[in-house]
């Protein structure tokens, strides 16, 4: 997953060490872009995968100019608080993490809001968990959907 939502401008003060790693990334990627892009591309896989064409990667991100791909992160993180709507979810919900995730303990923090959601985390993964760990990312989700009513493994063969 690895991914918050927002608590608005109360990001701040609900959560100093993420608001500041955001800030400080944020400078980082309009400093530099094409470094920024590259980091965060080596970042997004764990695991070493050969036929991963990273330039690739890297020129596709480039394609949004960097001042509109800092406002969208920022607007992110910053923008609207959305922890209301994280109450109001009646679907079954599940989160699924990198155990190695800078965000771990704002993830958890996020599927506690959201009424009976499933937290699982998974070790040896980075961003792309299910490029990962794609049988422990399966396996999670299999268990998940076998907890939702109604939900059967022959109807979705």
């Amino acid at each position: 997953m690895e991914s918050v939502v927002s608590h608005g401008s109360n990001e701040v003060d609900e959560h100093k060490q993420l608001s500041k790693m955001m800030v400080t990334n944020l400078s980082s990627y309009l400093g530099d872009p094409e470094a920024f892009s590259r980091g965060i591309v080596k970042y997004i896989f764990k695991m070493p995968y050969p036929d991963l064409d990273a330039d690739e990667i890297v020129k596709f991100t480039l394609q949004t100019p960097p001042d509109v791909g800092a406002l969208m992160l920022f607007m992110d993180i910053f923008g609207a608080d959305r922890q209301a709507s994280l109450a109001k979810l009646r679907l079954p919900a599940l989160v699924i993490a990198s155990a190695e995730s800078p965000l771990l303990e704002y993830e958890k923090e996020m599927a506690s809001a959201i009424p009976g959601a499933q937290f699982v985390s998974i070790a040896e993964a980075s961003h792309a968990v299910f490029v990962d760990q794609p049988g422990r990312f399966d396996a999670a989700v299999l268990a998940f959907l076998k907890t939702v009513p109604g939900w059967s493994s022959a109807a979705q063969q």
